[in-house]
């Protein structure tokens, strides 16, 4: 069985690219989700075992992600600040898009298989959003 260690940081969600066989995405947070930064891991699975190809660090914890249905480069991640941020992971900036929807921590997100262009997401404030 393949292995990739979170260093420092706590797995919350993990999942495959819907586009790529050989990546996956892992939404994880430092202290155990309770306080502290979140890292989006995007690993590829090679011969020679699980490789980080990218990460990136926002300043609080990731709790799910969902691949983009439409394009092979975005996901969208759950945070505990109450947001949901969209990465292109073909670009070393941090999020391209954010949304602050929640007044609480975002625990689910999901993308629509049907219309593409469409997630929902749900929150310890008690609303799911679209």
């Amino acid at each position: 069985m393949l292995e990739f260690r979170t260093q420092g940081f706590n797995g919350y969600a993990v999942k495959y690219s819907p586009f790529f066989d050989s990546r996956i995405a892992v939404a994880s947070a430092a202290n155990f989700g309770l306080v502290g930064n979140g890292r989006l891991y995007i690993l590829g699975l090679t011969a020679k075992g699980i490789v980080a190809e990218k990460w990136f660090d926002i300043q609080d914890s990731l709790y799910d992600l969902a691949w983009s249905e439409s394009h092979e480069n975005q996901c969208v991640v759950a945070t505990g600040d109450g947001s949901i941020k969209l990465f292109d992971i073909s670009l070393d900036q941090f999020p391209v898009q954010s949304w602050q929807e929640h007044k609480r921590e975002v625990y689910a997100v999901h993308w629509n298989l049907v219309a593409k262009d469409t997630f929902c997401s749900s929150s310890w404030d008690g609303t799911i959003k679209i």
